[in-house]
C-alpha cells in the first residue's frame, strides 16, 4: 500500500492583499501566467476576473481577484489537490512570483509617472527659464556679499550634497552589479526539496536555469514502504547540503541529487558465479541463524524464549526457509516456497515494520513484519491483510494493548501465497508472543 492511497482530497486556499485595482492587478496576473515556466494558464474568465492554471508538477490551482476598494482588492488562491503539502508549496512559489510581477508593475508605472511629471517640470522651466536665471544670480550675489562665516557654511553645505550624491551614485552601481552577477536562485530551500520525487527537482532547476545537475540513485530501499522509489534524499549545491530558498547560485553550480531506489546489482551468470552466490547465501543465512539466536537470548532467559513446535517449519529445520529469511533469494524463490509449502505453519522472530489502516476501516489493519529485530531487513516483506486486533492471537505474559510498529514478536503463521507484483508474503497469524 503506497502513499498515494493514503491521500484525500483536500481544500487548500490563501489570500493576498493588494494595495491595487482589480482590473490592474488581474491584468499583471494574465501577462505572469502567460509566460511562466512553473505555471500554465488553462482557462479565464474576464468578467469574474478567475484563471484556472496548474504547476508543472500538475497542481491545479484557481486565483481569483476580488475587488475591495478602487485602489485595494484581494487575491485568492485554491486548490483540490491530493497531495496537500505539494499544494501549500506551489501557492507559495506562485504568491512570490506574482508579488515580484506586481512589484515590477509598480516600479514601471512610478517611472512613467516620474518621467511625465519631470516632463512637465521642464517645460515649465523653459518658460520661466528667465526668471530662473535672475533669481540663481541674485543668489549668489547674496552670497558674495555674504560675511566670511556664512561663506563657510554655505561651502559645508554644498559638500555634505555632493558626498551624498556621491554615496548614491556608488550604491546604485554596487546594486546593480549584484543584480547583473550573473548568479539565479534556487526555487526551493534543501529541507524543501527532500521527499519529493527526483525527476520534479530536475525539472523545477533546469527551469531555474541551472545547468550542471546530477543524479545518483541511493539503491537502499528493501520494502519500499518507508521511502518511494525516487523519492528525495538531498539536494546538494556545490557540496552543501545546507541552504535557503531564494539563495544564488552561478547557473553552473555542481548539484547532486541524491534519491532512495533499490538495488539494481545484477545476477552473475556464470558457474563459478553461481556456485559463490550459493556460497554468500548459505553464509547469510548461517550468520542470520546466529543473529536471531542471539536477538532470542538477550530477550530474556532461555526459559523464557518461545520453543520451537517441531511441525512448524523454521529455519533450524529447513534451509529453504533459512535463505530466504537471510535474504538471499529473489522473489521468484520466495514464490515456490510459498506455492510449495502453502497450508504449512512457519515460525520466527520478527518485528512491525509498518501498521497501516485497511482501506477506510478504522479497526482493521494491513501489518508488514520483518525478519529480526527492530531496524533489520532480512528476509521477504511478510503481511498480515485485514486484520484486526483479535485476529492476531497475541499470547504471553506481556501482551500490549494495541499492536504498533517497532514490536518485537515471535511468529506463528499459516501461509497463504506470495503477490510477485507487490512483493508481499501474505500470511494468516496462528500465534504472537512479545519478546
Amino acid at each position: 500500500m503506497g502513499r498515494e492511497d493514503e491521500l484525500q482530497p483536500s481544500n487548500i486556499n490563501q489570500t493576498m492583499q493588494l494595495t491595487l485595482p482589480a482590473d490592474h492587478a488581474y491584468d499583471v496576473l494574465k501577462n505572469m501566467l502567460s509566460c511562466s515556466a512553473m505555471f500554465m494558464m488553462r482557462r479565464w474568465n474576464d468578467e469574474e476576473r478567475s484563471i484556472s492554471f496548474s504547476s508543472f508538477d500538475d497542481i491545479d490551482l484557481v486565483a481569483v481577484i476580488h475587488e475591495k476598494s478602487e485602489s485595494e482588492c484581494e487575491v485568492r488562491v485554491t486548490s483540490d489537490s491530493r497531495d496537500a503539502n505539494r499544494a501549500v508549496r506551489r501557492i507559495g512559489d506562485f504568491f512570490r512570483d506574482y508579488q515580484a510581477q506586481v512589484g515590477m508593475t509598480s516600479v514601471q508605472l512610478d517611472h512613467e509617472r516620474r518621467t511625465a511629471s519631470r516632463r512637465a517640470d521642464a517645460r515649465k522651466e523653459a518658460k520661466h527659464g528667465s526668471g530662473s536665471v535672475a533669481v540663481a544670480s541674485e543668489l549668489a550675489q547674496r552670497v558674495s556679499n555674504a560675511p566670511l562665516t556664512t561663506k563657510i557654511l554655505v561651502g559645508f553645505v554644498v559638500l555634505f550634497i555632493v558626498i551624498g550624491l556621491i554615496c548614491g551614485i556608488t550604491s546604485c552601481g554596487a546594486s546593480s552589479k549584484a543584480a547583473n552577477d550573473g548568479k539565479i536562485a534556487i526555487p526551493e530551500s534543501s529541507s524543501e526539496f527532500e521527499g519529493e520525487n527526483y525527476k520534479d527537482v530536475v525539472t523545477r532547476l533546469e527551469s531555474a536555469g541551472f545547468t550542471n545537475i546530477e543524479t545518483e540513485g541511493l539503491g537502499d530501499l528493501i520494502t519500499g514502504f518507508f521511502h518511494k522509489d525516487g523519492d528525495v534524499k538531498t539536494v546538494s549545491v556545490n557540496g552543501s547540503t545546507s541552504y535557503s530558498s531564494q539563495q544564488r547560485f552561478s547557473p553552473g553550480a555542481q548539484i547532486v541529487i541524491r534519491y532512495h531506489s533499490y538495488s539494481t546489482s545484477d545476477e552473475s551468470s556464470s558457474g563459478d558465479s553461481d556456485s559463490a552466490t550459493q556460497k554468500k547465501v548459505k553464509a547469510e543465512a548461517d550468520d542470520a541463524e546466529d543473529d536471531f539466536s542471539e536477538s532470542s537470548d538477550s530477550a530474556g532467559n532461555k526459559d523464557d524464549t518461545p520453543q520451537t513446535d517441531e511441525g512448524n517449519i523454521s529455519m533450524q529445520n529447513n534451509q529453504e526457509f533459512a535463505q530466504i529469511l537471510a535474504g538471499g533469494d529473489s522473489g521468484q524463490a520466495i514464490e515456490s516456497f510459498a506455492n510449495k509449502y502453502q497450508g504449512r505453519n512457519i515460525e520466527f522472530d520478527g518485528y512491525t515494520a509498518s501498521v497501516l489502516p485497511h482501506d477506510s476501516n478504522k479497526t482493521r489493519f494491513d501489518y508488514l513484519i520483518l525478519a529480526g529485530n527492530v531496524g533489520g531487513t532480512h528476509g521477504p516483506n511478510f503481511h498480515f491483510s485485514d486484520v484486526n486486533y483479535y485476529d492476531l492471537h497475541l499470547t504471553g505474559g506481556n501482551v500490549p494493548s494495541s499492536f504498533t510498529e517497532g514490536l518485537n514478536i515471535h511468529v506463528i503463521a499459516e501461509i497463504e501465497s506470495y503477490d510477485s507484483a507487490s512483493g508481499l508474503f501474505e500470511l494468516k497469524p496462528v500465534s504472537i508472543t512479545m519478546r
